[in-house]
């Protein structure tokens, strides 16, 4: 089996990251991985990039660590894949898998000024739901049920319908809201996944998802996971 991280931020891009892609990259190597997600906080999220610059440029910026990151993907023979996690309200937020750089240049009307209507964007997640069609992409929703002091609403259950994926397992939340989230949804039609959601390299365990086989590109993650082509990663902590 081979082990990949769903769910991980590096300090180029998210706000609250403390090491580099390479430095992320060859700790996930060092603990048997295959490859990993690189999911840094897009627009409304927690993102380093500066949010005044043109659209292209905020791209450009944003993910630049994951080209960055191809360097030393390559001389590990590491899987680097390209996604991300954004905010939607009230500190809630999405991953989006099976999407790549070129599909954010193509679609920079998704971080536009009218997307952003507080306390819940629904209409940005709307938007998100109907690319995602279009092009085959992954929404999970990411670490449900966390209490957090930048969530207004931790137990706050959004419209489920714009999501694929949940994230029933997360590294950083606390156990009970692991549990709530695998027994709301363990009967559900939504894909199960977990992800780790770390942002530094002081770990010894990671969690994430396990394939049969190599996944070398963002379509061929979405079309694993929806396969449900796998097994969960679940380190005993």
């Amino acid at each position: 089996m081979f082990k990949y991280e769903l769910h991980m931020h590096t300090s180029e891009a998210s706000a609250c990251g403390k090491n580099t892609v390479d430095e992320m990259i060859r700790k996930y190597h060092s603990l048997g991985f295959s490859g990993a997600v690189i999911t840094n906080h897009f627009f409304h999220g927690n993102t380093r990039i500066d949010r005044t610059l043109p659209p292209e440029e905020f791209v450009r910026q944003f993910c630049a660590p994951f080209f960055e990151g191809q360097k030393t993907a390559k001389e590990l023979d590491f899987d680097l894949l390209f996604g991300l996690e954004e905010n939607y309200g009230s500190g809630k937020e999405f991953l989006v898998y099976g999407i790549t750089p070129q599909f954010l240049l193509e679609h920079t009307y998704l971080f536009a000024p009218e997307m952003n209507k507080p306390p819940y964007r629904e209409e940005m997640l709307a938007a998100w739901r109907r690319e995602a069609d279009k092009c085959g992409a992954v929404i999970a929703f990411a670490h449900p049920y966390r209490d957090r002091p930048y969530i207004t609403d931790p137990g706050f259950v959004p419209d489920r319908s714009p999501f694929d994926a949940v994230e029933v397992f997360n590294l950083c939340n606390r156990p009970e809201d692991n549990a709530r989230a695998a027994e709301e949804y363990e009967n559900s039609d939504k894909i199960l996944i977990a992800g780790s959601d770390l942002h530094h390299t002081d770990f010894d365990v990671a969690s994430g998802v396990a394939f049969s086989h190599r996944v070398r590109d963002e379509i061929a993650l979405a079309t694993a996971l929806k396969k449900g082509d796998f097994e969960l990663v679940l380190p005993k902590i």
